[in-house]
């Protein structure tokens, strides 16, 4: 299945607000902050639950389709760089803060949760969260992970 082929899916999945299918919109995502590579995505999901993701990554693999997921973009590695022939799940629109939990040292967070939001939600328990101070206003802990 081509990716173009999964835009009726992914809009019932995503809503119409959640698919970016244009070209010219695509062009947005087609690097993150190592702007040296770029390719744009074959189509572009912003989802804002985990069931989404999980519709939209189930999708994917029924279709033998590749997916990215990506953070804010800010990455410097090219750990976010879209396949033309792939889906780049956008995971920015998921900024839950669960919960922080001082006792187990833990956060449950949203993949679109900033890391500042973090550390400023864990800041009343003595807490911050750091893995680079210096971008802590658009780096998001979904970017951290992917």
């Amino acid at each position: 299945m081509t990716v173009q082929a999964m835009v009726p899916r992914m809009t019932e999945i995503c809503g119409p607000g959640g698919v970016v299918s244009d070209p010219a919109e695509l062009r947005t995502y087609e690097c993150d902050g190592l702007t040296s590579h770029r390719a744009a995505p074959g189509l572009v999901v912003l989802p804002e639950t985990a069931e989404q993701v999980a519709a939209v990554v189930a999708e994917c693999a029924r279709a033998g389709v590749p997916f990215v997921a990506r953070g804010s973009g800010t990455g410097l590695s090219g750990g976010a760089l879209p396949r033309t022939d792939g889906v780049l799940i956008v995971l920015s629109r998921m900024r839950r803060i669960i919960a922080i939990d001082p006792v187990s040292q833990r956060a449950i967070v949203e993949p679109g949760v900033t890391n500042l939001a973090v550390s400023t939600a864990a800041r009343p328990y003595g807490y911050f969260y750091a893995p680079d101070p210096s971008s802590q206003v658009i780096c998001s802990v979904g970017g951290n992970v992917a």
